[in-house]
């Protein structure tokens, strides 16, 4: 079969690629390996790609590298060989494989047809060796690439379509039951190409080490109103599971929770001793220092929901990190560390005197709603040691024209609105909490009548508009009850039977006029402290 067979196939199971030039395709069958499936048969997560396909993709030959002793220093050495290339996902495709329009958590389209992820390609094996490349590394791939994986399951097809003469690839999934499975499996594990030729700039190949590089030692807050993106924002930098430890402060959140704790257990002898059992803190620590050459992560969520100080207890000394200008070749590892004799026992391998730090390639990334700043509040000491990052509440991709079940408004247009009247009339609200909804705060399953009357209504009457319910609701609604009751019964549109006339008009006009749908109440306002 030549190049021009197979692009007519191609372009007859994805008809929308028959206007684009390509000069490569490659079609790949996944096995169960090649998944992120839980049931996958190895713990493998890449797709290895070998023969004739490599050659869709730039890769590093390095033969003196390769021809080395294979032992621990050769394995390790290998994420040096690592470039990244641009990958199309197309909203349409993504759609098809989720199912009734879904788009997964880690993908943004933004309204647009298509987004650009980019994945890794690294060359994984000896000259000695059968020659493979392996697509995708989950823990520096993007996180749109990571979801789209995760859509693809054993015996679907994973097709790759590079741009002619550019080094821009087109990135789809077929379902194994489609009609076209004979033809595709015609144009599995081959690769086809068209007579030209690629002009690479190195500096398109983003190395992943390098990658790395610039995210080690940091320690990042994101803040921003309720729903506003901010745990997507931490899933762009870290969505493996395999290099993270996930955490949720609350109230009754402690020191020993986090850090560690003296409890009893039982000995090997059967009998009864006590020893420290190691938090998620000291864990993560301690893998990131045995594996220096991996990034490692530290979330955690709703951190001014606990009182973030007492919790870090004396490792708060550690949040200091060493910069490029003063300690060259040394950032990102604790500036000064601490005496903890337990913590250090545990991951210094028994050495309790070893001085404790947070090793450059453990990053900590912590999230915060403005709305819960009178919950705890984090002083000026503790948020100098971070990077405070604002989350914009933006309105601006497709669930903002997700409409409301039973009624003629849109999500966007309905908090858009709300958002409004709250900045208008409660200036001194802001200063306790912003109680803005967020662009996220109800996503599309929660737009159905009993679960958008039990969460965002109640929301608004308990919380955002607690001391000023007529302000949106109308005058009739008295109670909690009588607002789910008129909205869950209404005949017509149920926001009209428990908003005031005036506040429905304006979403009404909103959704007429086709406003640019914008939060154009959202500022970057600095925590309380």
């Amino acid at each position: 079969m030549d190049f021009k067979e197979a692009v007519s196939i191609i372009n007859e199971v994805l008809p929308e690629t028959a206007g684009r030039k390509y000069d490569g395709i490659a079609v790949k069958r996944l096995e169960a390996s090649n998944t992120l499936d839980e049931g996958r048969t190895t713990n493998q997560t890449h797709i290895a790609i070998t023969g004739e396909q490599m050659d869709i993709f730039p890769y590093l030959m390095a033969d003196g590298y390769f021809n080395c002793a294979y032992d621990v220093r050769d394995e390790q050495l290998k994420k040096y060989f690592i470039t990244q290339i641009p990958l199309r996902l197309y909203r349409s495709n993504v759609e098809a494989l989720a199912g009734q329009g879904h788009i997964p958590e880690g993908m943004r389209f933004d309204g647009g047809a298509m987004i650009q992820a980019r994945a890794s390609i690294v060359r994984s094996r000896r000259k000695s060796q059968t020659d493979q490349v392996q697509l995708s590394l989950t823990s520096i791939d993007d996180p749109a690439f990571v979801a789209f994986r995760r859509l693809l399951h054993a015996g679907d097809y994973m097709v790759i379509l590079k741009h002619r003469e550019k080094l821009d690839y087109d990135c789809y999934g077929i379902r194994k039951t489609t009609e076209f499975k004979d033809r595709l499996d015609r144009l599995n594990n081959k690769f086809y190409k068209d007579g030209t030729n690629t002009k690479v700039n190195v500096a398109e190949l983003v190395p992943a080490g390098s990658r790395d590089r610039e995210k080690i030692g940091t320690n990042i807050l994101y803040y921003g109103v309720p729903g506003s993106g901010k745990s997507y924002e931490i899933s762009k930098i870290c969505s493996d599971g395999a290099v993270m430890e996930r955490v949720v402060f609350h109230p009754d959140y402690s020191y020993s929770d986090f850090v560690g704790q003296i409890m009893p257990r039982l000995n090997e002898e059967n009998k009864l001793e006590y020893a420290f059992t190691p938090g998620p803190f000291t864990k993560i620590m301690k893998r990131a220092y045995h594996d220096p050459e991996t990034m490692y992560y530290l979330i955690i969520e709703e951190i001014n929901r606990g009182n973030a100080p007492a919790i870090f207890g004396e490792i708060f000394q550690l949040l200091d990190r060493k910069d490029a200008r003063k300690y060259p070749g040394e950032e990102g590892e604790s500036e000064y560390g601490i005496s903890n004799y337990d913590i250090a026992r545990e991951v210094y391998d028994g050495d309790s005197g070893h001085p404790v730090r947070i090793p450059a390639n453990l990053t900590l990334l912590a999230t915060m709603n403005t709305s819960d700043q009178n919950v705890f509040t984090l002083d000026t000491a503790f948020q100098r040691r971070w990077d405070m990052r604002h989350v914009p509440n933006r309105f601006s991709d497709r669930h903002a024209e997700d409409m409301i079940e039973g009624s003629e408004i849109n999500w966007g247009s309905f908090a858009m609105v709300v958002n409004e009247i709250i900045t208008e009339i409660n200036t001194e609200l802001m200063g306790s909490g912003d109680k803005r909804l967020g662009a996220y705060f109800a996503n599309v399953n929660e737009l159905g009548t009993e679960r958008f009357s039990e969460k965002v209504l109640k929301y608004l009457w308990d919380d955002a508009f607690r001391m000023d319910k007529q302000a949106v609701f109308d005058k009739q609604m008295t109670s909690l009850e009588k607002v789910l009751e008129s909205y869950q019964d209404a005949l017509g549109d149920p926001l009209r039977a428990v908003l005031k006339n005036d506040v429905y008009q304006k979403m009404s006009d909103r959704m007429k006029n086709g406003e640019a749908v914008s939060d154009k109440t959202d500022s970057a306002g600095e925590p309380e402290q």
